[in-house]
């Protein structure tokens, strides 16, 4: 079977087809733009983004330590200066970026042979299931990624046996930015450069050398600039960095926070029980399959035919493939000591590469068929069951694993949070700083919406919370509770240090009730909070919004007394 497969009328059809899933991509979207929910991450991305680039807050300061790595905030940030600071300004850069990386995909596959079916089939993959448009409709580094990672793609395989400085240091950029935007995505940069060993021929050093340099220079100039905290976030990686300092590679840094607490919403697992944790049949079916399964078939699909069949790209086939399945056991192994879950977020990282993968083995049955006809009802039924397996899993999704996305929602979240902003302008100055006792990301949103400013590091309240050791002695205490202070993190005792003399105001969730851990001290019904709005704060207004989804309602503090009092002393 050869390229007459893609006959004038089959392939008019598929124009149609591919026509028919950009306007459903592009639909669904501007809906997810301007409607979906949010979460602690992309409420976080939008604020701090903005607050940098203003001069605001600092990035890698005790104020705020970041814990990601820089290049997301700052690029946001100009788009936020550019085109506006609120939700559906900010989202549009993703919007933007997917549809830049839609036109990588198919390019890559162009230049790899494939007509116009397996490009469907890819881009639908790739973009149009629940998680790929409510992430790709976020705030977040998800898109900006994946055209980082396309682009060096497209640069891979420009190399035939040589590669030009131009490209050389067009990838060295490329990859520099990869890592300055995710250091998960280490491991794709990791991939590219085994890549440009084989496709570089001889000029393999060229690339490597200008890769290096660029990279050194950069994070040197940027480690001169933020100094000690983001030398330690930058080069920080679960257990492996803790390694590479045991060993002497690395420098001691903030090590009495790493030995002497703990992350507790985590618990420390040995390696057989965190194993089966993370392949259990709950894991894979409710936060891989579930989110993920059209990429996790896509990528089976393409395993299966680079196993079995000779097909035009098959070392393509089977190098996108395994590159799949390596990143998606790199990220869930890697998260399991601080997110067991969030693989159902990373995998969107590289989700595109099972795209790639299966639109190349759609490609080469289509040529290596039988038939014709063969062909043509293979191309077809790829696209209608990977769309209609995007639908199915998209409804499956209830309960604790569901996304706040567009179908969950009978009410915009940017239209909640710009009624609440004009409230809360009533109540408070523009430029004021208040304390933020909650977890709804909706009210630091509506807060900033009024040029109202929290402290950044209850925005991610108990990703940043660290229990101390028992039995420490006074100076390690002290130590490590200042340590935890240099990195924006909280414990107890500064949780208490902000109840006694923080911020002349303080912002409480009301609804919905925030049902939390027992530990977690600074939270609505925690004893220490009941006790310092009783002592040192006096109610000034309780506004509620009950038409949100879910209602809304807060109250707001003004504080009137400081010190221990505060603590009920």
């Amino acid at each position: 079977m050869t390229a007459s497969t893609g006959g004038s009328r089959f392939c008019r059809a598929g124009i149609g087809v591919l026509a028919a899933i950009l306007v459903g991509w592009m639909v669904l979207s501007v809906l997810a733009v301007t409607r979906q929910g949010t979460w602690a991450d992309e409420a976080g991305y939008i604020l701090k983004s903005w607050w940098y680039i203003n001069g605001t807050v600092k990035p890698y300061t005790a104020e705020d330590a970041t814990w990601y790595q820089p290049l997301s905030f700052y690029f946001l940030g100009t788009w936020q200066w550019i085109f506006g600071h609120d939700i559906v300004s900010s989202r549009a850069l993703s919007f933007v970026m997917t549809a830049v990386n839609i036109g990588l995909l198919a390019s890559l596959l162009v230049r790899l042979g494939c007509t116009v079916w397996p490009i469907a089939f890819a881009i639908v993959v790739y973009v149009l299931t629940e998680d790929g448009i409510f992430y790709f409709s976020s705030a977040a580094p998800y898109a900006c990624a994946v055209c980082l990672q396309l682009a060096a793609l497209h640069l891979l395989l420009g190399m035939r046996k040589t590669a030009s400085f131009a490209v050389a240091i067009a990838l060295g950029i490329v990859l520099t930015l990869t890592y300055l935007l995710r250091i998960n995505l280490v491991s794709f940069v990791a991939l590219s450069l085994a890549i440009a060993w084989v496709r570089a021929g001889r000029d393999r050093w060229r690339v490597f050398f200008c890769s290096a340099t660029i990279f050194l220079v950069t994070w040197s100039l940027l480690a001169l600039l933020w100094g000690r905290t983001f030398i330690y976030v930058s080069l920080w990686f679960p257990g492996v960095t803790d390694w590479l300092v045991q060993a002497g590679i690395l420098p001691q840094l903030y090590s009495n926070m790493r030995s002497f607490s703990s992350q507790i919403l985590i618990p420390h697992l040995g390696t057989f029980d965190m194993l089966a944790n993370a392949f259990s049949g709950g894991m894979l079916r409710d936060w891989i399959f579930a989110h993920h399964g059209v990429p996790v078939v896509s990528a089976v699909f393409a395993t299966i035919v680079a196993a079995l069949r000779r097909t035009p790209n098959r070392g393509w086939i089977a190098l996108f493939a395994a590159s799949y399945w390596g990143m998606l056991a790199f990220h869930h192994l890697g998260a399991q000591s601080y997110c067991p879950i969030c693989i159902q977020a990373y995998a969107n990282y590289f989700d595109y590469l099972a795209a790639l993968a299966g639109g190349l083995s759609l490609h080469g049955l289509m040529q290596t068929g039988p038939s014709e006809r063969f062909v043509r009802r293979v191309a077809v039924g790829a696209v209608a069951a990977s769309a209609g397996l995007a639908a199915a899993l998209a409804f499956s999704l209830t309960g604790g694993n569901k996304l706040p996305s567009i179908r969950n929602r009978t009410d915009s979240l940017p239209a909640e949070v710009g009624i609440a902003g004009q409230t809360m302008r009533t109540l408070l100055a523009p430029g004021s700083r208040v304390g933020f006792v909650g977890r709804d990301s909706r009210i630091p949103l509506a807060l900033a919406s009024a040029d109202i400013r929290v402290p950044p590091v209850t925005l991610s309240l108990i990703s940043f919370y660290r229990k101390l050791n028992d039995n420490l002695t006074p100076e390690q205490q002290t130590q490590t509770i200042d340590e935890i202070r240099q990195l924006s993190a909280w414990t107890d005792a500064i949780a208490s240090e902000w109840m006694q003399n923080a911020d002349d105001w303080l912002v409480v969730q009301r609804q919905p009730v925030d049902y939390v851990f027992p530990w977690l001290t600074w939270a609505p019904e925690a004893q220490l909070v009941k006790t310092g709005l009783e002592k040192c704060f006096e109610l000034v207004a309780e506004p509620a919004f009950n038409e949100f989804v879910p209602p809304l309602s807060i109250a707001l503090y003004r504080r009137v007394r400081r010190g221990s009092i505060c603590l009920g002393e």
